[in-house]
Order: structure tokens, then C-alpha cells, then sequence
């Protein structure tokens, strides 16, 4: 969306950004033109970066605020080594104009107005020392330069206290339905997308008790981390993951009875064969299949139930329960 609004922006500056080029090179200024034209290309070249890796935009802002502000040093020195050729001040105002504002749209407000404001003090000191004009001749001029910037400034500063809004915002509606340590779905976002009519495991690490005893919660939360990401790496399409609570997760995968047993073995036994952080970890599950008709709670006590009946039979094993079933079953190896 960022590079969006930048690339909209160069093409609405584009035409008046090859207009001043062409003035300076009829002019003979061939050092501004130089600068002017070095920035234009930049622009077009680091837009090109950031299109192949949007991680470069950060990088590339700064860049380009840079030469911005440099070829804005280099028109102020230019005018007061030769005042109004071949540029005059009402050009000038407008040239700096034009940087303030690309200033102002790509480096934090802290950074960006103040730059902004060295330039254009400079600008006015200048003006009025060396243009040659009375005092207060150009005193309009100025004053509605002075009232663009406010207004530019004002607008940017609430653009982008708008976006870090947003931005928390999006951050909170994240958290509330996702766990921060694995990434996956917590019981909020879970139950929000829950749909009857799949399989339902549980799934519960055994003795993750021990890895923290014995190697601390650090490496607990690395082998819970990378439990996730085993689990993930053999789950059918259309599956629904999610970190209930401590070492214990919930997986809503498609199917019936028959395809929860072939999903619970084949993430039991990739558990049981993929050592996680370091640590060798089994997991038993425990599993049934939700009736279209059926409330989330019933399934979800009938799976619980074959999950503990997996841990109590021996552990590292996949135990179903149907509705019909009086006790789970566990599932042949």
C-alpha cells in the first residue's frame, strides 16, 4: 500500500520533475541538473528494489530522504553563488517546496520537519539577503509558502499517527486470536473458525513437564515452537490449528473417523521420529469426529477423554472416540 502511494505520487510529479530538468540543462546548469536528474533516477531505481523485496523500503526511504535533502542544500548553495539564474526565488520556493513535501512523506515526522524547517529558514534568509528586491516584496510569496509546509506537515504528522493507530490496532485484533509464541491460532481465534463436521484431536506433548525441569522454560518454549511447526508440516488442506493452552493443541482436519486415525498416526509417529530443539518428544492424542449437529463442547469432552485414556494407556499413542463408542479406542500401530 506504501509503495502504491509512492509510485502515484512520482507520477503526478513526474511532468513538472522533467520540466525543471529540461530548464536547468537550457540554462547551463549543469551541476543542478546533475543532481536533479541523480534523484529523479534514484527514485525510479530504488522504487524498482523495493518492488522485488518489500523489506528494502525502510532502507530505501532513508536513501532517497537523503538525496532529497542534499539536492535541496545543493539549490540553496546554487542560488547564492548566482541569484536568479537560473532559478529565481518564486522557483526556488517551489523547488523546495517539492522536497519538504518528499521529505515529509518518507522520514518520521521527528526527522522529517526538522530538515524541512532547516531548509526552508534557509531559503527565506536568502531570499531576502540576496534576491535584490525591497524588503517585503516578496513577503505574500512567502507567507503562503510558509502556510503549503504547515499544511503538508500537519497532514503528514496525522497520516502517520493514523497508520501507527491502524497499525496497533491490527497488532491487538492479531494477538487476541493468535499465540505469540507459536504463531498459531489460541482458543479465540480457534473457535471463531471452527466449523462441525470434521475430525477433532487433541493433541498434548508428553513429560513436557521434565523439559522444563531438566533444560528450562527456554528450551520448552523452543520445542513447543518447533512441535507446531511438525505438526503443520503433515496437516492435510483445510485444516485448523491451534495452541489451547500450555503443551496442549487443537486440530480440526477434514474427514471421517477412518482419516482422523491415518492423521493422528502420521503426526504421532513425525513427532516421535523429529527430535524438536534438541529434545526427543512423543505425543499422544486423542480424537473423534464432530457431527454437523453437534455442539463444539460435546465433541470437545469426547476427545479430551480419548486424549487422557491415550496417557494413561502408555503414552505416545492416538486413541478415537466415537459418539456411539462407550470408551475411546486406541488406534493399531
Amino acid at each position: 500500500m506504501k509503495l502504491r502511494g509512492y509510485l502515484l505520487a512520482l507520477l503526478f510529479a513526474a511532468p513538472g520533475l522533467t520540466m525543471l530538468l529540461l530548464h536547468l540543462l537550457r540554462s547551463g546548469a549543469t551541476g543542478l541538473a546533475v543532481t536533479h536528474g541523480a534523484v529523479m533516477c534514484s527514485g525510479a531505481v530504488l522504487t524498482a528494489l523495493v518492488r522485488q523485496d518489500a523489506r528494502r523500503l525502510p532502507l530505501a526511504e532513508r536513501v532517497f530522504a537523503g538525496l532529497l535533502f542534499l539536492s535541496g542544500v545543493h539549490f540553496l548553495i546554487g542560488y547564492a553563488l548566482n541569484p536568479g539564474a537560473p532559478l529565481d526565488a518564486e522557483l526556488l520556493g517551489s523547488v523546495l517546496l517539492f522536497i519538504v513535501t518528499g521529505l515529509l512523506l518518507v522520514l518520521p515526522p521527528a526527522w522529517s520537519l526538522s530538515l524541512a524547517v532547516i531548509l526552508l529558514v534557509a531559503y527565506r534568509l536568502e531570499v531576502n539577503l540576496l534576491s535584490g528586491d525591497p524588503p517585503g516584496t516578496r513577503q505574500l510569496t512567502q507567507w503562503v509558502n510558509l502556510g503549503m509546509f504547515a499544511l503538508l506537515a500537519v497532514g503528514v504528522v496525522m497520516r502517520q499517527t493514523l497508520g501507527q493507530v491502524l497499525e496497533r490496532a491490527h497488532l491487538l485484533a492479531y494477538l487476541a486470536t493468535h499465540d505469540p509464541l507459536t504463531g498459531l491460532l489460541n482458543r479465540r481465534g480457534f473457535e471463531d473458525q471452527a466449523r462441525a463436521g470434521q475430525n477433532l484431536l487433541v493433541l498434548d506433548a508428553d513429560d513436557f513437564k521434565l523439559v522444563n525441569d531438566t533444560h528450562g522454560h527456554a528450551v520448552g518454549d523452543d520445542v513447543l515452537r518447533h512441535l507446531a511447526r511438525t505438526v503443520q508440516q503433515h496437516l492435510p488442506p483445510g485444516s485448523l490449528l491451534a495452541r489451547w493452552g500450555g503443551e496442549e493443541f487443537v486440530l480440526l482436519a477434514p474427514g471421517d473417523q477412518k482419516d482422523a486415525a491415518t492423521l493422528g498416526e502420521t503426526l504421532r509417529a513425525a513427532v516421535a521420529a523429529t527430535p524438536l530443539a534438541g529434545q526427543q518428544v512423543t505425543l499422544s492424542l486423542g480424537g473423534t469426529h464432530w457431527a454437523a449437529a453437534e455442539p463444539f463442547r460435546n465433541a470437545f469432552a469426547r476427545a479430551d477423554r480419548a486424549l487422557y485414556h491415550a496417557k494413561r494407556s502408555g503414552k505416545n499413542r492416538v486413541d478415537l472416540q466415537a459418539a456411539e463408542d462407550p470408551i475411546p479406542v486406541p488406534v493399531g500401530r
